[in-house]
């Protein structure tokens, strides 16, 4: 490995020396090259590749998300007040991944999947799953907690009655952490 493809904290130590200058530097040379499923998964990422999803017979692409998709499937994880709706909604705005295509296509193709196919779950749990794979991370882990929270809650509650109840969770947690008095 060449000095120049070291990261910043490793040229750091590299040009520190000290009593740890020789086991920091047996560590940096130790570095291995990544395995060819990430080399796989970055040309994915770099080339744009689709997935293919089939949901029952029709074969659907699926490419990496532009912000505005993940923007709506935001939008829609926050305002849809019937949670089967959403699961179609956001399966329709993973489908279309386009600016043009969500305004002019999506409030069909939704409606299509819900009321003229009518779809299941299961039918949309594939295009969930992939479309969840071709988020980049920090979105995905935001849009997962904010549809997890909404999920599970939503089904027994309305949402001004879970919004009560996780305010009350958090003055909770707030009240019962420890307080010392050192001095």
């Amino acid at each position: 490995m060449r000095p120049q493809a070291l990261n910043f904290v490793s040229i750091i130590l590299f040009k520190g020396g000290g009593k740890f200058h020789r086991p920091f530097l047996k560590r940096i040379f130790m570095i291995k090259q990544p395995d060819i499923e990430a080399q796989k998964e970055l040309n994915s990422i770099i080339e744009n590749i689709p997935d293919i999803v089939y949901i029952r017979d029709k074969k659907y692409k699926i490419k990496w998300l532009h912000k505005g998709t993940i923007r709506k499937i935001t939008n829609i994880a926050l305002k849809e007040d019937n949670d089967d709706k959403a699961s179609y909604q956001v399966a329709a705005c993973i489908i279309l991944n386009g600016f043009l295509k969500l305004k002019l296509i999506y409030p069909f193709l939704w409606r299509w999947f819900y009321y003229v196919k009518q779809y299941t779950e299961a039918d949309l749990t594939q295009v969930l799953a992939v479309g969840k794979k071709k988020i980049p991370l920090q979105a995905y882990f935001v849009n997962t907690i904010l549809m997890t929270d909404m999920r599970d809650t939503m089904m027994m509650m309305t949402k001004k009655e879970v919004y009560t109840i996780r305010q009350e969770q958090s003055t909770a947690q707030a009240g019962t952490s420890p307080k010392t008095t050192a001095g």
